[in-house]
């Protein structure tokens, strides 16, 4: 549907921000505000999240992903989607399915995204 992602900047606004499913990632985010305060006028927080991960994909060894800014915050807070829309880890396959094939993943996207998630999230109980 076209919902999600970083472009917008949601995950600063509630409800999206207080999903369970989010737990932890205000650590991130707050890592990062000292960046963003210094060149506020120059990245958005969506280019900056982005940034901050092909840095970090980048330094673990990862490929180098060249970076086009461009990405823009929701000011209004109106396309902050409910909660409810990510996959809850007491979900089977068919539940994570369901939600990343809405945002156009594969099967073997999907399972990069969480598996990849939860190794470098290294699975904390407190979050996500």
């Amino acid at each position: 549907d076209g919902s999600g992602g970083c472009d917008g900047a949601t995950m600063r606004s509630k409800p999206e921000c207080d999903d369970p499913e989010n737990a932890g990632l205000e650590i991130a985010r707050n890592k990062l505000e000292a960046i963003k305060q210094k060149y506020d006028k120059e990245i958005t927080y969506s280019d900056l999240w982005i940034f901050a991960s092909y840095i970090a994909i980048e330094a673990m060894g990862g490929p180098y992903i060249p970076f086009k800014s461009g990405r823009s915050d929701e000011k209004e807070k109106k396309l902050c989607p409910m909660n409810g829309r990510l996959p809850s880890a007491e979900g089977d396959g068919g539940h994570i399915r369901q939600v990343f094939n809405r945002m156009g993943f594969n099967d073997q996207e999907i399972v990069a995204l969480i598996g990849g998630g939860h190794v470098l999230g290294r699975c904390h109980k407190d979050r996500s």
